[in-house]
């Protein structure tokens, strides 16, 4: 058993390299754009996806939970799959719509039950104080694959067209689902004939809210993901905006995957610091990189809009590696779905502000709003924080 178990450490990074190999997100709003699509129509498709994924979000992770995780992976990978042919084929706004329908339930079945699929295997081998490391090492692997994969799309995408790299895109998704498959299903506690369903969820749901310091890190975790949200989605419409070819959008995908690589590599480094002083800090940068983003509407504004890719990926990290040390092992996933679901109510009016102002004004005026929403939230930090005190007792 112990010899299988470890086995899903590099099948879960086999796992991982396959589904990040995703050729077209670098050019997916430039697919959207060339079949007639506005910004504020972009935004509808992102809404029914943030919608879908709030009334999936929490039951896939108590499925996770009480069911099995490994199937959960692999059925991620099948509803990716659909998603990806939906949008190839799409010919209008219900189509990519109905496309991001399927990507929600994608999401879903990913989102936590990834991490905690991870943190479960290692528990088990007696190995969660390598959890930070480990994760950090997948996530730099896959960032790899993300960077090779953004520049050859955009290069496939430049040479034959915006609508092959998710033709190409396909196989790989195919391997990752076969690898979840081969996966061996950690021992955890589950609460399937001990409590229905729904009691599950809402037993995590008090676990959660009675611990202050969740609450913060959650909020945290919030603002910064659905403000890193405006410039991972819709950057590549800015940088072609001040006058970026096509052909280099997937070089600067890479440079967004460069530094989710090196966070995933270093920010372990960062848990010897005090949270707060490490999550100020982020919050400062990524309000300063919108704020000239917005303020300068050109190609000056370009290095400064990877300052919130800096702040979300070297704290999200850390975020994971306390969500996951604070929750007991059956309810580990049905927690981390918990946080999708206040990103997924928190992006909702987020997104279609922003879609609405980039219409109205400008995309730049946008992000200029989107940096002084983060700002305001700093200050509202500095005073609502509240730290895990010492001796808190953590789950078993």
């Amino acid at each position: 058993m112990e010899r299988k178990l470890r086995a899903n450490i590099w099948k879960f990074y086999l796992f991982n390299i396959f589904s990040s190999f995703v050729l077209y997100y670098a050019i997916d709003k430039i697919l959207m754009q060339s079949r007639g699509l506005s910004v504020t129509d972009m935004v509808i498709v992102e809404i029914s996806y943030l919608v879908a994924r709030l009334i999936l979000e929490v039951p896939s992770g108590a499925l996770a939970d009480r069911w099995s995780r490994k199937y959960a992976l692999a059925l991620n990978m099948v509803f990716f799959m659909v998603n990806t042919f939906l949008w190839a084929i799409a010919p209008n706004l219900s189509v990519f719509i109905l496309g991001d329908l399927i990507a929600a339930i994608h999401s879903a079945l990913k989102y936590g039950t990834d991490t905690s699929f991870l943190y479960d295997t290692l528990k088990q081998l007696g190995k969660t104080d390598t959890y930070t490391k480990t994760q950090g090492n997948v996530i730099f692997w896959e960032s790899l694959l993300s960077i090779i994969a953004g520049i050859i799309g955009g290069m496939i995408a430049d040479a034959f067209g915006v609508v092959v790299p998710f033709w190409v895109t396909l196989p790989f998704s195919f391997a990752a689902m076969i690898v979840a498959l081969t996966f061996t299903e950690p021992q955890i506690h589950r609460t399937t004939g001990e409590m229905g369903f729904w009691k599950h969820i809402v037993e995590t749901g008090k676990y959660l809210w009675k611990r202050p310091y969740l609450i913060s890190l959650m909020v945290f975790s919030v603002i910064m993901g659905i403000s890193l949200r405006p410039i991972d989605e819709y950057g590549q419409l800015y940088f072609i905006g001040v006058g970026v070819p096509v052909l280099a959008l997937g070089y600067l995908s890479a440079v967004g995957s460069g530094i989710e690589a090196i966070a995933g590599k270093f920010a372990y480094l960062l848990s010897r610091f005090n949270r707060k002083k490490v999550f100020a800090v982020a919050i400062v940068t990524s309000s300063i990189g919108f704020i000239i983003v917005g303020l300068t509407n050109s190609w000056w504004g370009i290095p400064f809009a990877f300052l919130p890719f800096l702040a979300f990926y070297f704290t999200h990290l850390l975020v994971m590696t306390d969500l996951h040390n604070e929750l007991p092992s059956e309810q580990r996933a049905t927690g981390a779905s918990f946080l999708s679901l206040m990103h997924s109510l928190a992006a909702i009016p987020l997104v279609f502000g922003f879609g609405r102002a980039a219409d109205r004004f400008s995309i730049a005026t946008a992000y200029l709003l989107v940096g002084i929403l983060v700002a305001v939230y700093f200050v509202f930090f500095l005073f609502s924080f509240r730290t895990r005190k010492a001796g808190f007792d953590l789950p078993a």
